[in-house]
This record gives structure tokens, sequence and C-alpha cells, in this order.
């Protein structure tokens, strides 16, 4: 692909109008591939880190100009966004030890005790809205900061929090209201 058509087509990028992000793909798709790989993505998400690379080139082909190198200027993108999966997934498996070592020290008197726990769970979020729900589950459920979610959910992150602490409160109000629920041991 010509950096020229490619910086032409920058300039008033609409993400709708893939044809030149599809080229973009189909030339250096197997570049990026073998880059991802050598720079530690592993078998099981190489092809996440691909579709990431190219949704990054996507919205920021506006900076490509037509003396640049267009390899050079994914290669860069390549390398930040294997650091950031590295990362990611890292904090992942730590949160996954940790919780694996809560849960061990957990006494759980049955399955149909654990079973319950999640039905109770899903019962509870299925009592907040939409935009709560989804809050709750990527920040308190899969670990997601605020400031993740609101990239992710492409919404300001005060919106996040904001809808968090209600969904917080309406939860807490929820489980007082159930029989048998005892509240945190104060200090």
């Amino acid at each position: 692909m010509r950096v020229a058509s490619l910086a032409a087509f920058g300039a008033g990028v609409d993400i709708a109008d893939r044809g030149p992000v599809a080229e973009l793909y189909r030339e250096h798709q197997a570049f990026v591939w073998r880059n991802a790989r050598r720079l530690g993505s592993a078998d099981e998400w190489v092809d996440d880190a691909v579709q990431e690379v190219f949704l990054v080139a996507a919205r920021r082909l506006s900076e490509l100009h037509a003396d640049s190198n267009v390899r050079g200027w994914l290669f860069a993108i390549v390398f930040r966004v294997v650091q950031r999966m590295q990362r990611d997934r890292a904090r992942y498996r730590s949160r996954i030890h940790r919780y694996g070592q809560t849960r061990q020290q957990l006494h759980v008197e049955s399955p149909e005790a654990q079973s319950h726990a999640a039905r109770q769970l899903r019962e509870l979020l299925s009592q907040l809205n939409d935009a709560r729900r989804v809050i709750v589950i990527l920040v308190e459920l899969e670990g997601m900061t605020s400031a993740e979610v609101a990239v992710l959910l492409g919404i300001p992150q005060g919106t996040v929090d904001t809808r968090l602490r209600a969904a917080r409160k309406q939860l807490n109000e929820l489980m007082e209201a159930q029989p048998g629920f005892e509240g945190e041991a104060s200090p």
C-alpha cells in the first residue's frame, strides 16, 4: 500500500469506511502477527493483539504522513499493544492467584452453597439497570479499573465512578433487605 494513499485517507478518517484499513490489514497482517509473537504474545492471545493493533492503527491513521514508514509506525503500535496486554495478563494472573488463596481460606460447606451464592449474585445483578450492571461486572467481578471501563464503554471516567457508587449503594440496600442478611462486622 502506498503511504500517500494512507495519509490521504488519514486526513479524514471515517472508521466506517474500511477500504484503506482493510488494505492496510491485508498488506501488513503477517508482519504484525510475526512481530507480536516475537515481542512475547502467547499463542492464546496473539490474534487478540493483532486485532488490537489494527484497531489502534485505524483510529490513529491520521498521524501517518506521506513520508512515513508504515511498517515502523505499525511496529511501534505492536510494541505498545503487546506490552500493555502482557501487563494486563500479569495483573489478571495475580488477581486470580490472590482470589484462589482467598477461596482456599473460606470454608464452603457444599457445592449447593456455592451455587446458591452464585444464584444470589445473579439475582442481585439482575435488579440493577444495564448501565450499572455492566460497570459492576467489569470493575467488581472482572477487576478492571474505572479508567479502563471508561475507555471500553466510551464514557467519561466520572460517569463510571458515579454509576459504580450508585450500584454499590443499591446492592447494599438490596442485600440488607434480604432475610437473614448479616452486614459486615465493624472494627
